[in-house]
């Protein structure tokens, strides 16, 4: 019973930081691995509710059990540990998956500074926490606001189990064309902590950690492992885990072009055409204005030479008109004519009406004529026009 409360007075004490404005690494990796294999030789009863853990009690927490390794305190506004959550960063490797079936590395904590998420892609990052959750607490963790907030995703508050022992494979998502830098020292997850029913100083038989060859020991070190089974298809089929965003941008872009030429040839066949078209156009004007210019000079002739014809058919029946007339008036004035004379006057004057008459239908007809003439000379022109 001493024991106990021992036990549960470290669990709920949390350790001061000194005010030094610096981190204090209170578990590293080797000691959590210590503490851990201690616990799980023999696990405690710790004072801990059955909700999500505030600060004192994740410091009670991973200092009992070894939970998470490296773990550190400070009293720096930027400290790993928030009031419900401790900060995880990015760990020693990052993978990639390019054109093959495997992955590839492209991020090398002992060389680089930063870690460089491509745009439109799918990083694998590994965390710098090693985890031995003990089997009365479950995890969950997700992606740092300000990276949500910057166009990362990550899955929604994936669960690590009780029990599980290794390494984090975290797959980040750059949905922006842009590419996206992250600072090996900056925050990348805030894990949170959640004491389950079961008392803490039982084990859970329902799944306990696989045993790999790893030196670490037991549990799930290397994500690659993880990669390379994610990779792999239920009929041992690979296929590299990529983002569908550049493939697809790809044959959008390439549909483009091909719209782009087809719009081209389009526009330059048209202009072609229009080309034509004003030629045509414009020689069809050419044609009908010179056929207008033809008709109009043949009719003009035509009216000039129907004119030139009446002209003359008036002169000629007013001479006859007035010899007529100066006849019949030369046969009124001589009425000592003689009686013979006198009896064929009338027979005169009728042929001499006659005459008047016939020379009158001969007008008429003369104008039925320049009708005539005129109407087939615009009807010749129009089947020209057409």
């Amino acid at each position: 019973m001493i024991f106990r409360r021992k036990a549960a007075a470290e669990a709920t004490s949390m350790p001061t930081a000194p005010v030094t404005g610096k981190e204090v690494e209170l578990v590293s990796p080797e000691d959590g691995k210590r503490l851990a294999e201690a616990w799980k030789r023999e696990p405690r009863e710790l004072d801990i509710p059955n909700t999500l853990l505030s600060s004192q009690h994740i410091t009670g927490v991973v200092t009992s059990t070894g939970a998470i390794a490296p773990f550190f305190i400070s009293d720096a506004p930027k400290s790993r540990l928030k009031k419900a959550a401790y900060e995880g960063r990015i760990g020693s490797r990052a993978f990639i998956f390019e054109d093959s079936n495997s992955p590839v590395q492209i991020f090398d904590a002992t060389t680089d500074a930063y870690l460089k998420v491509p745009r439109n892609s799918i990083v694998f990052v590994e965390s710098d926490l090693d985890f031995r959750v003990p089997d009365f607490i479950a995890l969950r963790f997700n992606l740092q606001i300000q990276h949500v907030h910057r166009g990362l995703l990550l899955g929604t508050g994936p669960l690590v189990d009780p029990g599980f022992w290794g390494k984090l494979c975290i797959p980040l998502h750059n949905l922006t064309d842009q590419d996206y830098e992250i600072p090996r020292d900056e925050g990348l997850i805030w894990v949170e902590f959640t004491k389950t029913t079961l008392s803490a100083g039982r084990t859970d038989p329902a799944r306990a950690p696989s045993v790999t060859t790893d030196p670490k020991g037991e549990g799930h070190w290397d994500i690659t492992v993880f990669l390379n089974k994610a990779a792999s298809q239920y009929r041992s089929n690979k296929v590299p885990i990529r983002s569908s965003l550049p493939t697809m941008f790809a044959e959008a872009n390439s549909a483009a072009a091909a719209s782009a030429a087809d719009a081209k040839s389009v526009a330059e066949a048209t202009e072609r055409l229009k080309t034509l078209n004003t030629i045509a156009f414009a020689s069809a004007f050419i044609g009908l204005g010179s056929l207008g210019l033809a008709s109009t000079v043949f009719l003009s002739n035509l009216s000039a030479r129907n004119e030139d014809l009446a002209v003359k058919i008036r002169d000629q029946t007013e001479v006859v008109q007035k010899e007529l007339e100066q006849h019949l008036g030369d046969v009124d004035l001589n009425q000592t004519a003689p009686v013979e004379i006198r009896t064929a006057f009338p027979a005169l004057r009728k042929q001499l009406l006659t005459q008047r008459s016939e020379i009158d239908g001969m007008k008429l007809q003369i104008k039925q004529m320049q009708l005539e003439m005129k109407r087939q000379g615009l009807e010749r022109g129009t089947a020209h026009a057409w």
